[in-house]
């Protein structure tokens, strides 16, 4: 046996190997898991907001800045993603091949919203913000699984939405709505939502103040640590040139619970507090 100085080679390199081995093997992070063995994705979450992110999470100090901006929210009602792009959808940084980041309108859609305001976003109105849009908002809501549906119950407009988790949609017609129809399923630790059947009176993310009857959206949910990381691939081929992706990070905001939401329909005042 060849020896390095008093040690034996072989002997260094079998410890050495056991030592990689072990570092090989040790689990990820512990992902809290349904008796089926699916992650349990259960609790309370926010992706934006002052409960989540402390006091000074919507003051805008004198240079104009947030000193901490809610992550995919802001006012009441603001388009999660921002919307700073132009009327005609710019995409944002992204991976050579990746999907943009913000969508691109068709020309007629583009020049419809040229002259859209504040005013005109439909939640001013107290109407249901649809998906992905509600995830943004700067308010908590509770995930509620069980092994064959998950139900996430929003702050947000009182809205809910019903998730079956067995790939097969709820029972009965569906009428299309504000938050469309929910089919779920999991791939490995991530939940794949397709949402579809939504009524083309919602805006979308990010600077897409315009959505069809064709508007199509997919969820992944895919818990990162305590958080979840979420990612909606949007498209719309009556609106959009082709599909875009709208992320957010779900996390657990501090002895926050889902609590009593009421939008004020008819404000006769709207005019002078919104422009």
């Amino acid at each position: 046996m060849l020896k390095l100085g008093n040690t034996p080679v072989l002997a260094a390199a079998l410890i050495l190997c056991m030592a990689c081995g072990a570092l090989a093997q040790a689990p990820a992070a512990t992902i809290k898991r349904m008796a089926d063995g699916h992650p349990d994705l259960s609790g309370i979450y926010q992706t934006g907001g002052a409960s989540l992110d402390g006091a000074q999470s919507n003051i805008v100090p004198s240079g104009g800045v947030p000193a901490a901006a809610p992550r995919g929210g802001g006012a009441r009602g603001a388009a999660p993603g921002g919307g700073r792009g132009a009327a005609g959808g710019g995409r944002g940084a992204a991976a050579p091949g990746a999907l943009p980041t913000q969508p691109t309108l068709q020309p007629w859609a583009a020049e419809k919203i040229k002259g859209y305001k504040n005013i005109d976003d439909p939640t001013v109105h107290c109407f249901m913000p649809g998906v992905p849009r509600v995830v943004g908002m700067p308010f908590p809501f509770q995930i509620v699984q069980t092994p064959d549906q998950i139900v996430i119950l929003y702050e947000a407009f009182r809205t809910f939405r019903v998730i079956p988790t067995n790939g097969k949609k709820l029972p009965g017609d569906g009428i299309p709505g504000y938050n469309g129809d929910s089919v779920g399923h999991w791939e490995g630790d991530t939940l794949v939502v397709d949402v579809t059947n939504f009524n083309g009176k919602i805006w979308g993310p990010g600077n897409m103040k315009i959505t069809s009857d064709k508007y199509h959206v997919v969820e992944r949910y895919t818990p990162n640590g305590d958080a979840i990381a979420y990612e909606a691939t949007i498209e719309d081929p009556g609106v959009l040139t082709g599909p875009f992706v709208y992320r957010s990070n779900m996390r657990h905001p501090p002895e926050t619970h889902v609590m009593e939401y009421e939008c004020l329909e008819n404000n006769i005042n709207l005019n002078s507090i919104i422009q």
